[in-house]
């Protein structure tokens, strides 16, 4: 599958690229914006091929040497600027304009894609400027970020822009139906995660999530001993720290989950619809604002690992918290006393 064929649900984007490359009105730069995982890179990559390749200008056959290389990374005339040590620097600009100022390799386009534009440094944003104000030849450049408003003005004022959207849960389920061959409950549970996102839903789609998933909602769903799983789990995701954002996502939508329960909601419009029975007893045993409670105090507790909490006091405190929620503690107390205790 290649070129604009791996999206879906992002049809009006695709035929607006389409008919820039068409019509031969391709502008020199765009800002590709939308959340993590919502396909910012896939649309970029995919209207690099649209572009390069000979065999089927305007989509991309997928299977040329162009469509191929630059599946790969390893187009001559294409360059990918990614952070480094989470940020983009001057000397990564740089290149990217020595290569620009070069003349293409297969005597076409050149095209630069910088991922996670928001990370530059001043000297890096202000050297990509003088870049964009001097457009020459067949070139264009794509931005992507999470996060534009950390742009520059003066940048996001010289690119086009184009906001990818969210997709529709079905959408993403039949997807992963399709593509990873999931029954049609694992799809609807992955597609309820990546939130509109196809690109999470592919990382989410991966065996070790799957896994991680489960371990997870086990431990979510217990009957007996459940302070005992939740510090088992603690443990766990303290030593697996990449897997934290994943793991407070699902503790997330277990307890909005909880809720939509609670309030008579259908099976049909919760995310783990696969334990609709425990979700529902669950609701049964707290009050909505205990539940209500809980989901803030995920949210606490995110912001305060991400602002770089002690890890296993954090865990450790939500996780057993949560094993209980009629508990009277307050486990934000924790969170704001391991900030200064790091990980």
């Amino acid at each position: 599958m290649g070129g604009f064929d791996g999206l879906i649900g992002q049809d009006a984007l695709v035929q607006r690229l389409q008919q820039a490359i068409i019509s031969g009105r391709v502008a020199h730069a765009y800002l590709i914006t939308g959340a993590p995982g919502s396909g910012k890179k896939t649309l970029a990559m995919a209207f690099a091929q649209a572009l390069f390749c000979m065999e089927d200008p305007g989509r991309a056959c997928g299977t040329c040497q162009d469509c191929r290389r630059i599946e790969a990374g390893n187009h001559p005339d294409m360059t990918i600027v990614p952070p480094e040590a989470g940020r983009i620097k001057i000397d990564q600009v740089r290149r990217l304009k020595e290569r620009f100022a070069l003349q293409s390799y297969e005597g076409s386009w050149k095209a630069g894609i910088v991922v996670g534009a928001e990370t530059m440094t001043v000297e890096a944003a202000n050297s990509l400027l003088k870049l964009l104000e001097e457009p020459s030849g067949q070139a264009v450049i794509m931005l992507l970020s999470t996060s534009p408003s950390m742009l520059l003005p003066t940048i996001v004022s010289r690119c086009q822009r184009i906001a990818m959207k969210r997709i529709p849960r079905q959408l993403i389920a039949s997807y992963l139906e399709r593509e990873f061959g999931f029954s049609p409950q694992r799809a609807a549970v992955v597609a309820g995660l990546a939130d509109g996102r196809l690109g999470q839903a592919k990382e989410y789609a991966k065996e070790e999530n799957l896994a991680r998933m489960e371990q997870i909602l086990s431990a979510l769903a217990a009957s007996e001993g459940r302070g005992l799983q939740a510090l088992r789990l603690a443990a766990e995701l303290d030593a697996d720290p990449e897997a934290l954002e994943f793991a407070m996502q699902i503790i997330a939508t277990w307890l909005r989950d909880m809720l939509l329960a609670a309030s008579g909601c259908p099976q049909d419009t919760i995310v783990h619809q696969n334990y609709y029975d425990k979700l529902l007893e669950q609701s049964r045993l707290y009050p909505m604002a205990a539940i209500r409670q809980a989901v803030w105090q995920v949210e606490d507790a995110a912001r305060a690992l991400r602002a770089n909490a002690n890890r296993r006091l954090t865990l450790d405190a939500l996780l057993y918290q949560l094993a209980d929620l009629n508990s009277s503690s307050r486990a934000k107390e924790v969170y704001r006393y391991g900030k200064s205790g790091g990980s």
